[in-house]
């Protein structure tokens, strides 16, 4: 047998077929919706523009504070004995 047309990784499902199971269920997706409304989807949700890169980039770069005082009150969690 063959690899898929679309993934080109997976082996087909049939003999004669074109596509395996994975790629089968998006190119039924695009069949029921619509194949443009599917690629918006899958741009909008997928695909990151250079405004949100920076906003991730800026999130991760912002390092929590930890106070350096701790609260004398804070119990450790109990753990369960190992058998």
């Amino acid at each position: 047998m063959g690899y898929c047309k679309f993934c080109e990784k997976a082996p087909v499902e049939t003999w004669f077929g074109s596509f395996c199971s994975d790629c089968r269920k998006i190119k039924n997706l695009g069949n029921v919706y619509g194949f443009e409304r599917t690629l918006s989807i899958l741009t909008k949700c997928c695909i990151r523009d250079e405004d949100q890169l920076e906003r991730k980039i800026m999130s991760h770069k912002k390092l929590p504070t930890i106070p350096e005082e701790t609260d004398e009150s804070y119990e450790k969690p109990k753990t369960r004995k190992s058998k």
